[in-house]
């Protein structure tokens, strides 16, 4: 996959976090992501692309770090259930801006995003396209590791 097109994931990414939780996360090497084995991810927030490239992309964490950026960004919740719907709401507004951000960043192309959806519980899979590769991006912030999965053809 080409770098104009997974480096705007990549600088959404780390824009957004530094501006709406004032966090620095540090990205490591880009790879091919091996659709088959295990990630441990606990939460996904998955969008659709859709116009000049067409796929999918996933922002991927813990539910740990997931907490921290809902107490950062202020929301206060009053029970365990009401932190797990607005860490999934939160999860699902990120996706949407990663997504939003780098579509716009991708210059001369046309590219629409869907709703994002979440999904959770431990080792979830994300059933991928079978014809096009997978990016995933990782990245490390002191209250956990994420990951943006780009699939695009």
């Amino acid at each position: 996959m080409d770098v104009t097109v997974v480096n705007p994931f990549l600088t959404a990414c780390e824009n957004a976090f530094k501006s709406m939780f004032n966090l620095t996360p540090e990205h490591k090497a880009p790879y091919l992501l091996d659709v088959l084995a295990n990630r441990h991810w606990e939460i996904s927030g998955i969008l659709g692309l859709t116009g000049d490239y067409s796929g999918i992309i996933a922002f991927r964490l813990h539910t740990v770090l997931a907490g921290k950026m809902l107490e950062i960004s202020g929301v206060q919740v009053n029970t365990p259930e009401e932190k797990d719907e607005m860490s999934h709401h939160l999860v699902s507004e990120f996706t949407n801006i990663i997504g939003g951000n780098a579509a716009s960043a991708i210059t001369h192309k046309n590219i629409d995003i869907t709703p994002p959806v979440v999904i959770t519980g431990m080792d979830h899979i994300i059933s991928w396209p079978q014809s096009y590769p997978v990016v995933a991006i990782p990245f490390v912030t002191q209250f956990g590791p994420f990951e943006v999965d780009v699939c695009l053809k």
